[in-house]
């Protein structure tokens, strides 16, 4: 592949993932402490295949199942780093995402929907309104989390995606979005507000 193809699709993988893959898959061995055989076996790929994705010989993962491993891993790995989940309890996680895999599928099936840009982060919260916010966001990712992994939530947005945009919007952010990106969704919604049982 030549250098400008390499070069665009370095460029894509900004524009979907915020940076290029080669970088974040790096970064994700080093702070799950996995070779890059490890972590291609946690998204349910060959290690040829991440290769090329890492490289940008490939822009993107194609099968859907494995980008959402992908996504949910890079989920996992920012709120490791934000301290929002446990560094302890990272493993199990990993491994839960691992488990969620469809046993012989590697990534080379239908192409699956452009990952959106990241957002930049909503502003400091301040009073009790945008703090019942983040409660109310928090409580519902422990919700949808304790009924499913986030691979799966992630794959129950995408079937809701086409008729029901809004509900996929809420489960992808917050199920397995960043707790930034799902603070600002609830207060979008305004869902926060007015929930007496989160008053403490």
């Amino acid at each position: 592949m030549d250098k400008a193809a390499t070069t665009r699709n370095q460029e894509l993988q900004r524009q979907w993932y915020g940076a290029p893959l080669g970088e974040l898959c790096r970064d994700l061995c080093t702070l799950f402490a996995v070779t890059q055989s490890g972590l291609a076996e946690i998204l349910g790929v060959s290690p040829a295949m991440l290769s090329l994705v890492m490289s940008a010989q490939r822009a993107r993962i194609a099968n859907p199942d494995a980008a959402a491993r992908l996504s949910a891993v890079l989920h996992l790995a920012h709120d490791v780093r934000t301290g929002a989940v446990p560094a302890a309890t990272a493993r199990e996680t990993l491994e839960t995402i691992r488990a969620s895999r469809t046993p012989g599928q590697d990534s080379l099936g239908a192409a699956s929907p452009q990952p959106a840009p990241s957002r930049p982060a909503p502003p400091p919260a301040h009073g009790p309104a945008q703090d019942l916010d983040t409660r109310f966001a928090l409580r519902l990712r422990d919700l949808l989390n304790s009924r499913a992994g986030a691979a799966e939530i992630l794959a129950a947005a995408a079937l809701l995606e086409a008729d029901h945009p809004g509900l996929a919007d809420i489960l992808r952010t917050c199920g397995a979005g960043r707790t930034d990106e799902a603070v600002t969704l609830v207060r979008r919604l305004g869902a926060g507000h007015g929930v007496s049982d989160l008053r403490g």
